[in-house]
């Protein structure tokens, strides 16, 4: 089943209390919820960002399945009631049974869908290769290279042109960050397994410390977020969220490789 975008609705807004069931993968890990008020005429799809990609294509699904029952007549909290009493836990997602619950709000729902859980940080972490241990040594030695000079990230000039074209100013990144910033993917801390875009920018804690898994949290949303937005290394840089990360991670692998944390 195919979402389109033409096919009867429910209104995707409310501001009243809505009904919800969580929807989980084969693995029971929540992906999203569905969500219903029938005074609103109201019905949707709330994906959990911290989640991983698979809750965007199950939520076309979902939302598709609740767009048929939207055209037979069916009010949104029966839509849910029908959706749970034909769900299957072989699916690649399924309803949660007895998971039928109430938000005061949408925006209540949402903030839920925001929680992490220790799930999520295990599915992260499973993203790490520990097993290439000459990445995990680059890494370090990229970290343990880099010098107070190449985290200050100059531009190069922008403006206008002598031959009266405008030419937009890019950030220049030195070769020691650039070593830092190659390392993280090669360790697998880039990973499309975090909806980065979903989720708040991340930022140093106040005490400089990441846990690993938001370090790759934090190496996902900048390697990635400097291809759509010119100077996010070059921020991440500046206040210290890049060591941050590279700290975080290389103490996880260190912990790992001699036995004393068994991480997925």
């Amino acid at each position: 089943m195919t979402y389109q975008p033409d096919a009867p609705r429910y209104r995707a807004e409310t501001d009243k209390p809505v009904h919800h069931l969580a929807v989980a993968n084969a693995r029971g890990e929540a992906m999203g919820y569905l969500w219903a008020n029938d005074e609103d005429d109201a019905a949707g799809w709330c994906l959990r960002p911290a989640g991983d990609r698979a809750g965007f294509d199950e939520g076309l699904e979902w939302s598709a399945k609740l767009g048929t029952a939207k055209a037979r007549g069916l009010a949104p909290t029966a839509a849910l009631a029908e959706l749970a009493r034909g769900s299957d836990p072989r699916s690649v997602s399924h309803v949660v049974p007895d998971s039928l619950a109430a938000a005061p709000s949408l925006a209540a729902l949402r903030e839920l869908a925001h929680v992490v859980t220790e799930a999520d940080d295990r599915r992260l972490l499973a993203q790490l290769d520990r097993e290439n241990a000459d990445a995990w040594r680059e890494l370090r030695s990229a970290l343990a290279a880099l010098t107070d000079e190449d985290r200050v990230v100059r531009w190069s000039e922008g403006g206008k042109q002598p031959d009266g074209t405008w030419r937009m100013s890019y950030p220049l990144h030195g070769e020691r960050l650039q070593r830092l910033v190659r390392a993280l993917p090669a360790v697998g801390a880039v990973t499309p397994a975090y909806l980065w875009r979903d989720n708040p920018p991340p930022a140093v804690p106040a005490d400089g410390r990441l846990s690993p898994a938001d370090a790759v949290r934090a190496a996902t949303a900048v390697v990635r977020g400097e291809r759509f937005s010119d100077g996010t290394i070059a921020q991440a840089a500046g206040d210290g969220l890049l060591d941050a990360v590279a700290e975080s991670l290389c103490a996880w692998y260190e912990a790992v490789a001699d036995g004393s944390r068994d991480d997925p």
